[in-house]
């Protein structure tokens, strides 16, 4: 009882929504899209653990395999967290993206700007001496 008190009041920290940052709509937005990764890795548990608890029905005793639900959520629970970290990495990427007019042309100058360092303007050169 007091383990299932202390998880609901967690749950109702994480999900109570705090801007404490002062441009609000930006912390809001930050508050709106943790919740909803959090969400989403907590229904890919809840998915994963239905999955594990509809394996019991095809053993002959059930009690016995009881871990196929908490296997089940944390194979949930894994893919959910694989899933958000891939979106939100892709939400950076966007940007360039989403321009129709950013062709390969255009990627290679940009390339050219942001990296002078290399030297792209001249030939790489490869020379071999030999003496006996």
């Amino acid at each position: 009882m007091k383990k299932s008190l202390i998880f609901f009041l967690i749950l109702n920290l994480l999900f109570s929504s705090l801007s404490i940052a002062q441009d609000e709509e930006q912390a809001d937005d930050l508050v709106k899209n943790t919740q909803q990764d959090i969400l989403t890795v907590a229904a890919a548990g809840v998915g994963g653990a239905i999955i594990g608890l509809s394996t019991l029905s095809f053993v002959s005793r059930p009690s016995r395999h009881i871990s196929n639900i908490w296997t089940g959520a944390a194979l949930g629970v894994i893919a959910g967290v694989i899933f958000v970290g891939y979106n939100s990495a892709q939400k950076g990427s966007e940007d360039l993206q989403s321009s129709a007019e950013f062709n390969s042309l255009e990627r290679f100058a940009w390339h050219e700007d942001s990296t002078p360092f290399l030297g792209l303007d001249s030939q790489p050169s490869l020379s071999f001496s030999q003496s006996f």
